[in-house]
């Protein structure tokens, strides 16, 4: 069957030489063409046949791309900028990294109409491998497909490092490619700024986006620059850097999420709030801000917005790895503090329906119900329901995570078991001293129960505590007292098992241990685990991937290679 023309005024087919299968890179590859529109598959499917490039596969929506992402390894993707229903191609390709259904040889390419698209795309941190304006030729895709695969090819090297999450390798390899000056230069100095900002070495981000700027107001620089900015809490000069990218265009949406972090950081929520909303409006099918307009809003006092915006992430998360209970006991939490209890038990009971034969939704689900029963005046029942959760609370929690918990803080509190909430929120405490926003969430929940002021002296009480530890460990070991050193700090890790921090300060102390004293066997063991527990939790840790890099030269030297990581 003949395959119809191409409208003039989208595409113009020029024939191209065609090659045989042998010598034509492209007859090989597998393509898949995103778009709503069939006539426009068709015409791309055309244009690419002008080239020999014939094994294409089609998606109509964003959920049939992401099911034929998972399903095949396409070697070329070309996607339309709008896909419908708040959808465009730009987050359809971070989706589908975020999720690692692209192979690093992949190229994803957007094709649109509108040339403001070009500078959204210009400005994005994780940006496809380029776009493409309608109408175009043949030969124009060709070429752009051509510069895509070099690139890709260039790129090989820091993509082999990053699959196994050696960030240090992969900035070391970009430095070695911005000193050789090649066409990607600037591609490698993007990259680098990206991921120093991704192992928390903010300052080294901030360097490389001033250096681009010096040479050219890229927007992606500027979006950079005010990320470190705003890491090193200077909030006036990055929020003036985010303004001015969103004046320029409106429609890169990472500016939102970094505006409403600096307002929250400032404890302005209404503000934060605000910022997510126009964001929400811009494009309202990502799960994440949802979520965070949702958590705002509840720190603003909107519990309005709130339930809309949780009802709306529980929707777009219903058939997608983004399904939480979280998201129910939240919903829950805000109809209670509106009054709504019907709506709250609607909200317990589609939890249990929804998340059927799942254990941590039914306990959930009756956290859920003490708070409902405890405001409806129902106070036995409430505590009933309480108990019965903190007898399930040991077999369970290590399934739970951290805002599971706190949400079983709040209901304890709510249902008179503060001895128990005061002893879960002293261990998450402990193993999170050094994170400022899970510190700040928890004063939150301190503040949501009315004991803002027992709340701060229990976190500076249990952090200090933790700062003690380490300091005395510390002592130790530059005392030279390294077996004490070391005792300390595994000693340490076992009562405190999720914080990353001490259990990498622990590795710190056992390389040092053997580099003084000699190969200790035990001791390395314990060392190689943590680091593969930290590999598994934070990747990005700066502090890790360092260690990661002693860890491996000490294995070498000493010829132990059943111990590399």
């Amino acid at each position: 069957m003949s395959q119809p023309t191409a409208p003039h005024n989208q595409l113009s087919l020029r024939p191209a030489r065609m090659q045989t299968r042998d010598d034509n890179p492209y007859a090989r590859k597998l393509f898949l063409i995103i778009d709503n529109v069939p006539d426009m598959q068709r015409a791309i499917s055309m244009t690419l046949a002008t080239f020999g490039a014939n094994k294409v596969e089609y998606a109509n929506r964003a959920s049939d791309a992401l099911a034929k992402l998972a399903r095949f390894d396409f070697d070329v993707v070309l996607c339309d900028y709008d896909l419908g229903n708040d959808y465009d191609g730009l987050y359809l390709f971070q989706e589908a990294k975020e999720r690692n259904l692209l192979k690093p040889s992949s190229v994803f390419m957007i094709i649109t109409a509108e040339a403001r698209v070009e500078r959204v795309i210009s400005a994005a941190e994780l940006a496809p491998d380029g776009y493409l304006l309608k109408p175009f030729t043949g030969e124009k895709l060709r070429q752009r497909l051509d510069k895509a695969m070099r690139k890709r090819d260039a790129f090989k090297t820091v993509d082999q490092a990053l699959m196994k999450e050696e960030y240090l390798t992969a900035i070391a390899e970009c430095d070695r490619r911005i000193g050789a000056r090649d066409e990607f230069m600037m591609d490698f100095l993007k990259l680098k700024g990206s991921l120093a900002l991704k192992i928390g070495d903010h300052l080294s981000g901030k360097s490389v986006y001033e250096q681009v700027l010096a040479i050219k107001a890229l927007p992606w620089a500027q979006l950079g620059l005010a990320k470190s900015l705003t890491s090193e809490k200077d909030y006036p000069r990055a929020r003036q850097l985010f303004e001015e990218v969103l004046d320029d265009n409106p429609r890169v949406m990472e500016c939102y999420d970094w505006l409403a972090r600096i307002y929250e950081s400032q404890q302005d929520p209404v503000n934060a709030k605000q910022v997510l909303q126009q964001a929400t409006q811009l494009s309202s099918v990502v799960v994440r801000r949802q979520r965070k307009l949702a958590e705002v809003s509840m720190k603003a006092g909107d519990f309005s917005t709130a339930q809309s915006a949780l009802s709306r992430t529980i929707d777009l998360a219903k058939y997608s790895t983004y399904r939480s209970v979280n998201d129910y006991a939240a919903l829950a939490r805000a109809q209670l503090a509106a009054g709504e209890t019907k709506a709250a038990q609607q909200t317990s009971d589609t939890l249990r329906r929804e998340f059927r034969h799942d254990q941590v939704a039914s306990w959930v689900g009756t956290v859920i119900d003490s708070q409902i029963a405890t405001q409806s005046g129902q106070p036995h029942r409430g505590r009933e329901l309480i108990d019965n959760a903190i007898e399930k609370y040991r077999d369970l929690s290590p399934m739970l995570n951290e805002t599971t918990e706190l949400e079983f803080v709040r209901a304890c509190y709510h249902s008179g078991r503060e001895d128990v909430a005061v002893s879960l929120v002293q261990q998450i405490v402990k193993n999170n001293h050094d994170d400022e926003l899970m510190l700040e969430t928890i004063e939150q929940v301190f503040r949501d129960v009315g004991r803002a002021e027992d709340g701060k002296r229990i976190i500076a009480e249990n952090v200090q505590s933790v700062v003690d530890l380490n300091n005395e460990a510390v002592r130790l070991a530059q005392a030279g007292q390294l077996d004490e050193a070391v005792a300390l700090f595994n000693k340490a890790v076992a009562e405190l098992p999720s914080n990353m921090q001490i259990m990498l300060n622990a590795v710190n102390a056992i390389l040092a241990f053997v580099h003084r004293k000699g190969w200790h066997e035990s001791h390395v063991s314990l060392a190689h685990d943590y680091l593969e527990h930290v590999r598994h939790t934070d990747p990005a840790n700066v502090k890790f991937q360092r260690l990661l890099v002693a860890y491996r030269t000490l294995i070498e030297k000493h010829g132990k290679t059943q111990w590399m990581l």
